[in-house]
């Protein structure tokens, strides 16, 4: 299969390995992406991160090195895809394909153009979803948001370009899923290629939690609301176009 990326630093060897097997026990080929490792020091993406949005609305502290590390990676190959000008899937290297993942990652490549943006992996519990459209004994649907979704996925240029246009000001996953942002709906497609996940921990983000400073929790909970009240309005309205087709 063509344009198929996984992200993985240099240095996790282990993890290479085990990610190669997979992949070739299910005849798919792919090329590694050297991770951008934030604690070598702040990627060059980073000098456009909106540090005043980030502080004051979205988070409340400073982007890890690690968050910075992995936004740059996705970013890096969001470029990536607009240069070859064709679709690509990317993936983490913490994944254990599905039996069928050859035959569910053609059929992402076929679909990707009309979606934009397909999550390859199981969403989080209590996500809420609707089925698009029926697919060779699977299901496309359109999903509310994208949190913790990019350990697999498949993305068109022309979502790539909604996504690089903005500044950064959430982690990864949770700017994908920002759809009143960028206008990119955010789409899982099942069957799923990704069978397990993330059972050896990331080696690009860091796992310390931040606290946010009470001084700057009134603006981060107003902007909490707004996304809130945002992504419900995106889904109701993108819910009410698929229904009136």
């Amino acid at each position: 299969m063509p344009n198929v990326f996984v992200i993985s630093l240099k240095r996790s060897a282990e993890r290479r390995e085990k990610i190669a097997k997979e992949m070739a026990e299910k005849n798919i080929s792919f090329t590694f992406f050297d991770a951008v490792d934030g604690h070598q020091g702040s990627p060059e993406l980073a000098v456009d991160y909106d540090y005043s949005k980030r502080l004051w609305l979205t988070s409340g502290y400073m982007p890890s090195k690690g968050e910075l590390g992995c936004y740059a990676s996705h970013y890096a190959l969001w470029i990536k895809c607009l240069e070859i000008g064709e679709p690509i899937v990317v993936c983490e290297d913490d994944i254990t394909l599905s039996y069928e993942a050859a035959h569910i990652l053609s059929l992402a490549l076929e679909n990707v153009h009309k979606y934009g943006f397909l999550r390859l992996e199981a969403v989080e519990p209590g996500s809420e979803r609707l089925p698009v459209e029926h697919i060779h004994n699977g299901t496309i649907n359109l999903m509310k948001d994208n949190y913790g979704g990019t350990r697999a996925y498949a993305i068109s240029p022309a979502a790539a370009m909604r996504l690089v246009k903005h500044r950064w000001c959430f982690p990864v996953d949770c700017f994908i899923g920002a759809n009143f942002i960028h206008g990119q709906f955010s789409y899982q497609m099942e069957p799923l290629f990704v069978q397990l996940h993330g059972e050896d921990g990331s080696t690009v983000q860091d796992s310390v939690k931040n606290r946010t400073p009470l001084y700057r929790k009134p603006s981060r909970e107003f902007y909490t609301l707004y996304k809130k009240v945002m992504l419900s309005f995106m889904y109701w309205k993108k819910r009410k176009e698929i229904r009136t087709r």
